[in-house]
């Protein structure tokens, strides 16, 4: 078991280590953090040699003549943080050496109407993702944390301007956190990476370039920097310092009182284009979705034109003049004038106006591909975006059934096999994705964390006779019928349960056929999403086909629930979750691997170390691939885009992964017109 948890940590480093590394930063308060982050680093892995995605050589900044484009005024230092503290944009998120491009043209996108349909490709958070696990500080120039994980200190860059030109500094973060979020005018104090106890966190400004976050109990990296759901912590004090209500305030060492009523700050936003009906819906638009205010100062790539709107038929985001970026030549950064993005209204129309190049970039189905490529030859190419869901056409059971016979049977993990065994997935991906969707298991897809491709393909191969073996010696008996009964004669029926629009009422006929084959008597029962979620909440069901809340996903980094029954969450594990969300109060106590997958993740949660959390991590994927709780006949599907040739830098092989913010994960501010 250790043998193999090593070679599946090591395999795994390329995909998954989030880890800080060392580096310089201002001179900091007490206690002196002892650990701090600049720039990304990889534990080695001894079984590649070299790297195959090598941190770059940084470009010595110092030597750099910073330029901007022509349709910008002024010299382009100006604009930009002092030399030591501009970002310097070299490679994509997969690690690949980024085109140096050159200025003009629009990116033209299809949407914008939902509420994060701007941000994707624009928004700038504190750290940057890279897709094999490795991450950057991004607005903030670095990070660091003392000894006991109490203190968190961030540096920001000095210079560094907000889109209107206004200095970008401590006092938009202390703005930010006292006047917009604590108080929850911004309606997201439940940001866990910044709870307290009961209470807060206490943020202190140091100097102009320097914050510190206090806590009176140890915050982990992976609880604060990596995944605490903490995108941002800036807001621009210089516009928004009118359109705090006194209703909303609460006492700080930083911020008066504004004294302004809720009347006035709705007169005052009305000014400055944001019409909302009451001071609750303008906090949540000015200082959350601040992306879809036209003419709002952010720190983004592109910031969206004063007078549009994110429900406009057209609108359009226009390069930020002061954006904290270059590439490895000194041009700043982004290098296109504008994003554009078009809403349309037909079926296919998006198609059409990719095919004729009023479109950039459009998501396909897998069946559309080939048609679109042939059609426009070089004139557009494929990039794909892996999936993190474990598998498609699953199926999975009750463990804690309350009729014994089913729970026995279910907890038997040679039933688990036969079930798996019994159906041809050749032929199901042809009946089912027109043969898009490769056959597998219930496993992490290919360039997710822990991927293993011995997993992948574990109890696939079909073979009916092996599966009627391996349910008799679960016990079940031939009935006269034809079908098996349990042991004691009494009726064995496999009824699925699915809940409308999951795909699960086209699937079922399919699979009872080969259930059937093997001598399994089935039944289905469809309900809508709430009667569905009630069934599995009164533990009244039997097996589910198409999970609504089904394992997998990025990793535990992401979520726990998934993986490890914290709480009465998914269906794979039902009953045990409960018994565990609820301290034993209620629901069945897990016992053997259900049982040993809460103790890894008690043992997960309790460490601060990133390397250590992963290795947990892998031990409770070693468990799931021992037991297949979920059984998974296709492989899930990726995401898949057609971008316009012209438009240079876009990676390949992304992840799409909401701990990656989707599209986010692009980087639009590196992309480029071929002339």
């Amino acid at each position: 078991m250790k043998k193999r948890l090593l070679a599946l940590l090591v395999a795994s480093t390329m995909v998954l280590s989030l880890c800080a590394c060392g580096g310089g930063g201002s001179e900091t308060p007490d206690p002196t953090p002892t650990t701090s982050a600049t720039e990304p680093t990889k534990a080695p892995d001894p079984t590649k040699e070299p790297d195959p995605t090598p941190t770059p050589t940084p470009v010595p900044v110092e030597e750099m003549k910073f330029t901007g484009s022509p349709t910008l005024t002024g010299d382009a230092a100006d604009r930009l943080p002092v030399k030591d503290d501009v970002f310097v944009s070299q490679v994509d998120a997969t690690g690949a050496t980024l085109e140096i491009g050159t200025y003009g043209g629009t990116i033209n996108l299809i949407g914008g109407g939902g509420s994060w349909d701007l941000s994707r490709p624009t928004l700038e958070t504190i750290i940057r993702r890279n897709t094999d696990g490795t991450y950057i500080p991004n607005v903030i120039k670095s990070y660091e944390y003392n000894e006991d994980y109490t203190v968190w200190t961030f540096h920001l860059r000095e210079g560094m301007k907000w889109s209107d030109g206004d200095d970008f500094n401590a006092d938009d973060i202390t703005f930010w956190y006292y006047m917009c979020h604590i108080n929850n005018y911004d309606t997201k104090a439940s940001w866990t990476a910044l709870k307290d106890g009961d209470g807060f966190a206490k943020l202190t400004k140091v100097d102009d370039y320097t914050v510190t976050w206090t806590f009176t109990t140890p915050k982990f990296p992976a609880d604060f920097i990596e995944n605490g759901d903490f995108k941002w912590c800036w807001a621009p004090s210089h516009w928004l310092k009118d359109l705090i209500p006194a209703s909303y305030y609460q006492e700080n060492e930083y911020w008066a009182n504004t004294g302004l009523s809720d009347e006035d700050v709705l007169k005052n936003a009305q000014a400055k284009g944001v019409d909302k009906a009451t001071v609750k819906d303008l906090g949540k638009e000015i200082a959350y979705y601040f992306w879809n205010v036209g003419g709002m100062p952010t720190v983004n790539s592109f910031v969206l034109r004063a007078g549009n709107s994110r429900n406009d038929t057209v609108c359009t985001m226009d390069r930020n003049a002061y954006y904290f970026k270059v590439d490895a030549k000194g041009q700043q950064l982004p290098y296109c004038d504008a994003i554009v993005f078009t809403k349309t209204s037909a079926d296919g129309q998006d198609q059409l106006m990719f095919r004729s190049e009023e479109i950039d970039i459009i998501e396909v189905a897998m069946q559309d591909i080939a048609s679109i490529l042939a059609d426009m030859g070089d004139k557009a190419v494929l990039r794909t975006f892996a999936g993190v869901d474990w598998g498609a056409t699953k199926v999975t059971f009750n463990y804690t059934h309350t009729d014994a016979n089913y729970a026995t049977l279910f907890n038997n993990i040679k039933f688990r096999q036969a079930i798996s065994i019994a159906v041809d997935r050749t032929q199901l991906s042809e009946l089912r994705s027109d043969g898009f969707l490769e056959p597998g298991q219930c496993a992490p897809a290919p360039g997710n964390f822990g991927y293993d491709a011995e997993w992948m393909q574990k109890w696939t191969e079909y073979d009916v006779a092996a599966a009627k073996k391996l349910l008799e010696e679960c016990g079940l008996k031939m009935g006269s019928d034809g079908f098996y009964d349990f042991a004691d004669g009494s009726d064995f029926l496999l009824t699925f349960y699915g809940y409308l629009d999951s795909g699960a009422a086209d699937d079922f006929p399919v699979l009872e056929q080969y259930y059937n084959a093997v001598g399994i008597k089935c039944a289905f029962k469809e309900y809508e999403v709430a009667a569905f979620d009630m069934e599995i909440d009164n533990n009244t069901w039997t097996a589910v086909l198409g999970p609504h809340t089904s394992i997998g996903g990025l990793s535990m980094k992401d979520r726990v629930a998934p993986f490890v029954p914290v709480q009465q969450a998914a269906e794979w594990y039902g009953e045990f979750g409960t018994w565990v969300g609820t301290n034993g109060e209620s629901g069945v106590e897990p016992t053997g691997d259900m049982a040993k997958l809460v103790e890894i993740w008690r043992k997960w949660e309790a460490t601060p170390d990133t390397a250590e959390r992963d290795a947990y991590n892998l031990e409770i994927y070693e468990i799931h691939k021992a037991n297949i709780w979920t059984i998974a006949y296709l492989q899930g599907a990726g995401t898949y885009r057609l971008v316009n040739s012209k438009l240079k830098n876009h990676p390949d092989n992304l992840v799409s992964a909401d701990l990656y913010m989707y599209a986010n994960i692009v980087h639009y501010e590196n992309l480029f017109k071929a002339q």
